[in-house]
């Protein structure tokens, strides 16, 4: 199968097109102006290939709102005039594919001044809820996770970019449970912030 997975929901737009069992990657930090990049990059990989694509994969989040927003208009615009699905992977389900650990961490993504979007996790399986709350709240464990100033982090951090490519290998391998035709069910994973 051919298809374009987008991941807007940091400050690194990242695409990638798996085409005849190659992939092809084109990422750009662009600091929240994923509407200035995201077409851009999406053309290059896809040039004159557009109809040969059979689905789209979004990440959904958590992340960032307007970036969110943006994946989520350009791949539901794409969908509709391909007349082809989306299928949704969680931003974090993408992060945690490349983690190997046996052990409780959180995968995160830096929101706004001393707030992150997070979510536990235990040898690769979520345990909580994802939230935005204060980066503070995420303690004892490592923190995997993108978009963080220096002065922000600590010791515990290890940066692990979100990734259209991670997001595209389980959208393949779960293809026929989350493929969705109709785009009025995708929606973003908007989270409010706790104190």
């Amino acid at each position: 199968m051919n298809y374009l997975s987008i991941d807007t929901s940091s400050k690194l737009c990242s695409t990638t097109f798996f085409y005849k069992s190659k992939y092809y990657i084109e990422e750009k930090e662009s600091n929240n102006e994923h509407t200035k990049v995201l077409y851009t990059l999406c053309q290059k990989l896809i040039k004159n290939k557009v109809n040969e694509i059979d689905f789209i994969v979004l990440a959904i989040g958590p992340g960032s709102y307007s970036g969110l927003k943006i994946g989520s208009s350009f791949a539901k615009g794409l969908a509709l005039s391909l007349n082809k699905p989306i299928v949704p992977i969680s931003t974090f389900d993408g992060i945690n594919l490349s983690i190997k650990s046996n052990k409780k961490y959180y995968i995160s993504i830096y929101s706004h001044r001393d707030y992150a979007f997070f979510q536990l996790y235990d040898s690769g399986v979520a345990i909580k809820d994802s939230i935005c709350s204060k980066i503070e709240n995420m303690k004892k464990y490592n923190i995997y996770g993108f978009g963080f100033d220096k002065k922000i982090i600590n010791n515990r951090f290890f940066e692990t970019k979100p990734s259209s490519k991670n997001i595209g290998k389980i959208a393949l391998n779960n293809y026929k449970n989350l493929a969705e035709n109709n785009l009025n069910k995708i929606k973003p994973l908007f989270l409010s912030m706790e104190k």
